[in-house]
């Protein structure tokens, strides 16, 4: 035998030793407290001020029928579990021209998650509301297939504002 295949040998053995060692359970990740994350309440926010029109004296003047849009957004979980709603917003200053709400769902692995769903709450000039439910499982897998072992309804909302200012929340 030379020694360059014996050398070549000896490594890939090693190597193959290596995957072939079983995995610890500390060594995975989490699915429960990945479901604890993604059902912690949470909040996000933006304010208008951002958006808002400064004068100088000499400047001309701007109409209110000038249009901004945003996109209030929120997420929680992370790579293994994950939902976001998102409710993009155009407004003029002083209300809420239109919006529309929509959500992303993630999972891995045997993890579940299912969106129900995103409606619009409450709408007036000023103000509109919007309401997402989210279905999220801690999944395992049995001869029959994959089974919840724990699961979790997320309900996410969203208020957007006639300044550009939104909030969104879970809980």
């Amino acid at each position: 035998m030379k020694i360059g295949t014996g050398i070549a040998t000896v490594v890939l053995s090693e190597f193959i030793a290596t995957l072939a060692t079983p995995a610890h359970a500390a060594d995975e990740p989490d699915s429960t407290q990945t479901l604890k994350d993604i059902t912690a309440p949470k909040s996000a926010s933006s304010t208008g001020a951002i958006n808002k029109l400064t004068l100088k004296k000499g400047e001309p003047t701007y109409s209110t029928t000038a249009v901004g849009s945003r996109r209030a957004s929120m997420y929680s979980g992370n790579w293994m579990l994950f939902t976001e709603e998102n409710v993009d917003f155009y407004y003029d200053w002083s209300r809420v021209t239109s919006s529309y709400g929509y959500q992303r769902v993630g999972a891995f692995g045997f993890n579940t998650i299912q969106a129900l769903g995103i409606n619009r709450s409450y709408t007036s000039n000023w103000q509109h509301s919007y309401r997402a439910l989210t279905d999220a499982g801690v999944g395992t897998p049995t001869p029959w297939g994959n089974v919840n072992v724990y699961h979790s309804t997320v309900v996410q909302s969203a208020n957007v504002y006639g300044d550009g200012a939104w909030y969104a929340w879970q809980g």
